[in-house]
């Protein structure tokens, strides 16, 4: 399949599971307390509110028609630019803009949690400012697996 074959998929299904799935945070994060998931938001949805001036080891693919953050410990974490995290229900683009999430944990760790929000909070002084194809948050998510899962420090 060509890559714009692979791209309207991903649009398709994107789309039919924000209608299935609109919860903040994992449903069944209770079940692994020590995992992270990752979950999506609609691209169009988080340009859409941008316009409006509303918005101050596992991987996935590094491009892709969505928002990519991570859920871990009861934090979200994304890159959109700058790097943010969020320790509450309802950040400021869940209540436009839900968040469907895998059904179950990518992974687990045994990270704190501050150590992931110093990892967050570093992101751009070690990798570098946001790109849409060489640093966006696809790969952010992926380079906070690598954190949680100890492949890099």
């Amino acid at each position: 399949m060509n890559k714009i074959g692979c791209l309207a998929i991903m649009l398709v299904i994107t789309t039919v599971c924000l209608v299935d799935n609109e919860a903040t945070f994992p449903p069944n994060r209770g079940s692994t307390p020590d995992g992270f998931w990752f979950g999506t938001q609609n691209l169009r949805c988080m340009l859409a509110i941008g316009k409006k001036g509303k918005r101050a080891a596992p991987s996935r693919a590094p491009l892709g028609v969505s928002h990519r953050v991570v859920y871990y410990r009861g934090y979200v974490f994304e890159q959109l630019p700058p790097p943010r995290w969020h320790n509450t229900p309802e950040w400021d683009l869940t209540a436009r803009c839900p968040v469907t999430w895998e059904r179950y944990a990518a992974g687990r760790s045994q990270r704190s949690v501050q150590s992931v929000i110093n990892f967050t909070n570093g992101y751009t002084r070690r990798f570098g400012s946001y790109s849409l194809i060489f640093n966006n948050c696809h790969r952010f998510a992926n380079r906070l697996s690598q954190f949680l899962s100890w492949e890099i420090n």
